[in-house]
């Protein structure tokens, strides 16, 4: 009949105390901001800390050095990039103008043989089933003279 300390300690606990010690998450924008905030933070101290160490050594900084050479390498990196950007564009272009093109044919055609399908419709019909007829005769005819070789169509 004795219970634990622990027990007794949690079942003595308001609700709302055992949801927020159970579960304390951060949320996606909070973590984003916090993260964002100490990139900033470090990479503040490690740029002053780069300027501090080439003022005195007397040379140019590290980081300084990169940015200009990235000033003029940039230009001409987003030329190409721009210019291989156009093409796939253009090519998506030409591809639904094609597409428009060949519904608009198949649009077009379907217009023009709709109308000479209901006048040529009932000759058509009757041209189907002669051959059809044909077929089931020819068939028959098959299978009247191969009728000893249905046992066994090896020999046949």
């Amino acid at each position: 009949m004795s219970l634990s300390l622990s027990s007794v300690s949690y079942l003595s606990q308001p609700n709302y105390s055992r949801r927020s010690s159970s579960k304390s998450a951060l949320g996606s924008f909070d973590y984003a901001f916090l993260i964002t905030a100490l990139v900033v933070i470090c990479g503040g101290c490690l740029f002053m800390l780069d300027l501090a160490s080439a003022r005195s050594t007397g040379q140019e900084s590290m980081l300084l050095s990169f940015v200009s050479q990235l000033t003029h390498t940039l230009p001409s990196l987003l030329s190409e990039i721009s210019t291989y950007f156009t093409l796939f564009l253009s090519s998506i272009l030409t591809s639904a103008v094609l597409v428009g093109f060949v519904c608009g044919l198949r649009a077009l055609d379907q217009q023009v043989t709709g109308s000479s399908k209901q006048q040529s419709s009932s000759y058509f019909s009757v041209k189907a089933a002669k051959v059809a007829s044909i077929n089931q005769y020819k068939a028959a005819l098959r299978g009247r003279e191969s009728r000893l070789f249905l046992i066994s169509p090896v020999f046949q």
